[in-house]
């Protein structure tokens, strides 16, 4: 583990990203809602549903995706994306068109049984969204839990190119599982360049810790992020899921 590397890094990015907090707007023009649908019965893949009202055209939209956790990827033929272009027609029209999508998925897969939500922050803005959220899943008999520790996500400047003409102040991430004492036991990720979908990122947050325990297994968690990034009347807000899988309890490795 890169420790003394990984403690200076964060250190700077860190002082890095409370200069740059000051100049967020205070809310998002477009905050995506969300809905945790589950996970399948043996942990494999995970779900949940984001969905809203677009900033610039007042369209109702669902995106629900389906998540492989041993990968970290979207299962093939997903996400379900509905964009109901009529500034006339409801989120629940969109939500539902997105699910009768998304249906033979989760029905195949037997999404939507046995998660735990550790811990989740509602903030829909950039300056109030949680960049750090202690937690503690105990083992419970044979099922391995992850003990008392906590999530760090650190913002890393990376410029994009197809966001030069919007924004020098692009941003990708690092996201690092830490003991109860601060010391890190497992980087979860840590971005070398923006991926196409993330539009053009202007900060993060964590969101939501979700976890699957799993019998004789260690446990598997999904956490949640934000996305501010920049859209037309200010930054919008969407979710990313982000999973692991451990094979025993990292506080004791």
């Amino acid at each position: 583990m890169r420790t003394g590397f990984l403690r200076a890094g964060l250190a700077v990015l860190a002082s890095t990203a409370l200069l740059s907090l000051a100049t967020l707007p205070a809310s998002a023009a477009d905050a995506a809602h969300r809905t945790i649908i589950g996970f399948s019965p043996d942990g494999s893949h995970f779900a949940f549903e984001q969905y809203g009202i677009q900033d610039s055209s007042g369209f109702p939209y669902s995106n629900v995706f389906v998540l492989e956790t041993a990968s970290d990827s979207w299962v093939r033929g997903t996400p379900a994306r509905e964009l109901i272009r009529n500034a006339q027609a409801t989120v629940d029209q969109a939500r539902k068109a997105a699910r009768k999508r998304i249906n033979p998925f989760l029905w195949c897969l037997n999404i939507g049984v046995n998660d735990q939500t550790l811990v989740s922050d509602r903030a829909q803005d950039a300056r109030d969204a949680a960049r750090f959220l202690p937690f503690t899943l105990k083992d419970n008999g044979d099922e391995l839990g992850l003990g008392t520790a906590r999530l760090r996500l650190t913002k890393i400047a990376m410029p994009k190119a197809d966001c030069a003409t919007v924004s020098d102040n692009t941003h990708g991430y690092a996201l690092v599982l830490e003991n109860a004492t601060g010391e890190p036991l497992h980087i979860l990720h840590e971005d070398t360049e923006i991926p196409e979908s993330r539009g053009c990122p202007i900060h993060y947050g964590l969101s939501d810790i979700i976890v699957f325990p799993r019998e004789g297994q260690g446990s598997v968690p999904v956490v949640l992020i934000s996305i501010y990034q920049f859209g037309f009347e200010g930054l919008d807000r969407r979710l990313l899921a982000l999973s692991a899988t451990f094979d025993k309890n990292p506080n004791e490795e």
